[in-house]
């Protein structure tokens, strides 16, 4: 299993740098459910799935 880093560790702002790979969110969003809402290339911001 790939380790990735804790949610608390991903901030709005090393989204917006792309420090955080598109694998990681992945893994995140089937792990939590929460969906990383991008605009022109640049995330904008971190929302939770009702239904997950």
């Amino acid at each position: 299993m790939m380790t990735t880093r804790n949610i608390k560790e991903i901030t709005l702002s090393n989204l917006k740098n792309g420090e955080v790979s598109l694998s990681e969110l992945n893994e995140l969003y089937n792990r939590t459910g929460f969906i990383f809402i991008g605009n022109k290339g640049k995330f904008t911001k971190i929302k939770k799935e009702i239904k997950h």
